[in-house]
Formats: C-alpha cells, sequence, structure tokens
C-alpha cells in the first residue's frame, strides 16, 4: 500500500496497520512507530483510524469483506445529508465521533455471532486471507483426504473440511464441521491445529477423532495415540496458542467435552477405553493370582494409560485371584471392586477408588 498518499479508511483496512494500533507487532518491528514520526502531517488520518479499528474492537477481525468498506462509505454519504457540506475523514471531532458510532453499530450487526446466520465453520472460513480447498462428504460413507504433509484425515458423512493447498512454514491449520478422524504426521516444528467450531486442537503428531456437529448440544475430542491440547475458541490466544500447549491435556483414552450450553470444557475417560498397543503385551498379564491390588492397579494403568488413585493404606491388604484378560475396563473395575468391597468413580479423567479394605 502507498501509505503517503493514503486515506484513513484504508488505514483501518489495513492488516498491518491494525496489528501494531492493537500491539499485535513484535517489539522490534518499530515500522509505524517510524512513519508517524517522519509525516507529521499523517497525524490526523492516523488519530482517526485508530479511534474507528478501537471502537470496532478490530483485533479479533480479519478484513477481508467488501460490506465494511461500503459501510464506511456510506457513513460519509450519512453524514453529508445532516451537515450539508460532506465531510472529510479530517472533519471535526464531534462528526467523528458521530460517524464512529454508526460504524460500531454496524459493525456489531454484521460481525456478531448471534446476529449472524453463518456457523462457526462458515465464519472462520470466510475470515480467511486466502480460502483453501473444502472437501464436504455428502456421501453416507467415511472419505480419506491426504494432505500435504502427509496427514489422513477420514471424513464422516454430513461433515465439512477446509485446508490449505500447502502449509504454512511454522503451523497447519484445519478448519472442521461434523466429525473426522485426524492420523497427524509428526512434525515438531510444524503443530497442527485443528479449529472444530467452538473448540481448538492442538498436536504434534498423533490420531485422534472430533466430532463437533452444528446441532448437537457438545463437541467431543477423542484421542487414540499421542496427545493433543484442547482449548475454547473463546479462551485461545492466538500468539500463545502455536507456541505452548493450552487448554486441557488428553492421552490416550481420553476425552474432552466442550458443553455449548454452558459454555464449559471437561475431560474424561472414553466411553470404552482400550489397551494401549504399546503397552498390551500378552492377554496374561491379567490373569491375577492372588495378586496385590497395588500390583493389579499398576497393570491397568499400564494397560490402558489410566491412572488410578487409591489410599494404599487402606487396601493394603487386598489381593485379587480372578482372569480379567477378556472384560473391558470398566468391568474389571467392576469386579474387582466387588472383590475388595469398593466403588469408583471417573473424576477429571482419573478412576478413583473408595474402599473400607479388606480384613
Amino acid at each position: 500500500m502507498d501509505y503517503i498518499n493514503c486515506t484513513a479508511e484504508e488505514l483501518v483496512l489495513d492488516d498491518y496497520f491494525r496489528k501494531w494500533v492493537n500491539g499485535h507487532l513484535p517489539n522490534e518491528d518499530t515500522f509505524w512507530e517510524n512513519w508517524e514520526a517522519e509525516h507529521p502531517e499523517k497525524a490526523g488520518i492516523i488519530s482517526q483510524a485508530k479511534f474507528v479499528i478501537r471502537a470496532l474492537e478490530m483485533d479479533h477481525v480479519t478484513i477481508n469483506d467488501e460490506k465494511l468498506s461500503e459501510k464506511i462509505k456510506q457513513i460519509i454519504d450519512v453524514t453529508e445529508e445532516k451537515t450539508v457540506q460532506r465531510p472529510t475523514w479530517k472533519s471535526n471531532w464531534w462528526q467523528w465521533a458521530a460517524a464512529a458510532a454508526v460504524v460500531f453499530g454496524l459493525g456489531w450487526f454484521y460481525l456478531s455471532p448471534k446476529m449472524s446466520p453463518k456457523t462457526n465453520y462458515e465464519e472462520m472460513i470466510s475470515e480467511q486471507a486466502h480460502p483453501g480447498i473444502e472437501k464436504v462428504n455428502n456421501s453416507d460413507e467415511p472419505i480419506k483426504i491426504g494432505l500435504s504433509d502427509g496427514s489422513v484425515i477420514t471424513l464422516q458423512p454430513n461433515s465439512k473440511l477446509s485446508y490449505p493447498e500447502t502449509f504454512a512454514a511454522d503451523k497447519r491449520e484445519v478448519y472442521l464441521s461434523g466429525e473426522g478422524f485426524f492420523d497427524i504426521a509428526k512434525n515438531p516444528d510444524k503443530p497442527f491445529l485443528v479449529y472444530a467450531n467452538e473448540i481448538v486442537t492442538k498436536v504434534l503428531g498423533t490420531s485422534f477423532s472430533i466430532k463437533a456437529y452444528d446441532k448437537d448440544l457438545d463437541v467431543v475430542v477423542k484421542v487414540v495415540t499421542g496427545k493433543v491440547s484442547v482449548l475454547s475458541r473463546k479462551s485461545k490466544n492466538e500468539d500463545e496458542s502455536v507456541s505452548k500447549p493450552e487448554g486441557l491435556i488428553l492421552y490416550p483414552n481420553q476425552m474432552a467435552v466442550y458443553a455449548r450450553a454452558p459454555e464449559k470444557l471437561t475431560r474424561s475417560l472414553i466411553e470404552n477405553p482400550v489397551l494401549i498397543k504399546s503397552s498390551h503385551k500378552v492377554s496374561s498379564d491379567f490373569n491375577f493370582e492372588a495378586t496385590p491390588i497395588t500390583t493389579v492397579f499398576e497393570t491397568l494403568e499400564k494397560g490402558y494409560g489410566v491412572s488410578i488413585v487409591y489410599d494404599t493404606e487402606v487396601l493394603k491388604n487386598c489381593t485379587i485371584t480372578a482372569p480379567l484378560e477378556n472384560e473391558t475396563l470398566y468391568e474389571k473395575l467392576d469386579l474387582i471392586c466387588k472383590v475388595i468391597r469398593a466403588s469408583y468413580e471417573v473424576v477429571d479423567a482419573q478412576v478413583v477408588i473408595t474402599s473400607r479394605g479388606c480384613e
């Protein structure tokens, strides 16, 4: 852009300028401070552009839609009718304040999620500066989608996936509406981020599933291998989310559930935890013969990757004799608890055992 001859409107629509106004540029980037000092004649339009950006809270808006530009121009026309003479960007402060107030109202109307008929997925796609490839599964069977980095996504029926033909240098980002299973190619230097309506899932290399249909009450992430971090889009800080994990950390057999009402993210075990392949040696691992309960719980923890919390002092005299190789994790726990006169509950993806002990 030719900043020397630019107008305040053009500055408002300039992504680089907006990042500076909202403090999103690196400390070493002093272009705008230097430019402002070198061009004191531009102080007026810079001040006016800053006013609009802050009024619109445009730090969270990517301007790639001509509507906003049209609305700003309409403000000029509206103000012209009320003031006889067409006000320029260098209008008196009260004229500018009135115009900005109208822009704020129009911006809220067009950008507010509550007023927009678009889904979260559609909003995210429309905000991208460079729209990517979109795959829509309108069939009755899952379809596989191969990405440029070697990752493979299995997209379920009535689902959509948007992704770039080539990923950026520092991260890999895709957008999901519906349900998909993700087998992500490992690349420690390029985190993989899945934006699924209200949540963001970050991985380096793993396999997991996400269910985020627009009409469902919950958005669910389930991990099969590796680990992921999951956080809500509302709590996401874009810069920090790329550099370090945020939100809930999930491991195999764990899931995160985002309840759209009351907008709460929780962690639990999946409905039917399975043996972790790297830990599953032989089924006889679960054939117990007068085995101390501490050893039994350690075997379950290793086999399923779960954390079991219990009072070792209370259970120190408990032993188990039972073949449990064919039962699910929860069936194993049910049988064990009957023997040691205990109960269990799952709290934050941990199994908590409560018992009176064994004589």
